[in-house]
């Protein structure tokens, strides 16, 4: 989980490398969130928003939108200030054997398919694409189709 003191360091660190931004996010790997302490301590530590969530198995609109919305902590019965932006595409869920296990090709053809659902409704097309999965020259052959194409 972020905590305050983390997120602190990295903007420090960020802006000794000359890297400036005004709005923060990440994601959590899905078998440490959990609604609603992960956002809670997102907003703590000074995030302004989360994409963690997402199916693990397979591609899609697991929150039903293209669209960030507002967070609601339902233990303590308030909205917070944190927005979620839902993760359409995860690459390893796509190419992973045990999950999807599909062909670089039928990968490019997906993204696509999402990325003009999302553009419909002029939503947003949120991508997470692990650097361990642009070792391969096809990986990243489609990593690069998918940023031209997108």
């Amino acid at each position: 989980m972020v905590k305050k003191k983390e997120f602190e360091r990295l903007i420090s660190v960020a802006e000794e490398e000359g890297i400036c931004q005004d709005v923060w996010g990440g994601r959590q790997h899905y078998l440490r969130w959990e609604a609603p302490t992960t956002w809670r301590a997102w907003e703590e530590a000074g995030l302004d928003y989360d994409s963690t969530l997402t199916f693990a198995d397979h591609v899609g609109f697991r929150c039903g939108v293209c669209f960030e919305y507002p967070v609601y902590d339902i233990l303590q019965r308030k909205p917070l200030a944190l927005r979620e932006r839902p993760l359409i595409v995860m690459e390893g869920s796509m190419l992973g054997g045990q999950y999807m296990g599909l062909s670089h090709e039928k990968c490019l053809s997906l993204i696509q398919k999402l990325a003009e659902t999302c553009k419909m409704f002029n939503g947003d097309f949120t991508l997470l694409w692990h650097n361990s999965n642009l070792i391969s020259r096809k990986d990243r052959e489609l990593y690069g189709k998918v940023l031209v194409g997108v």
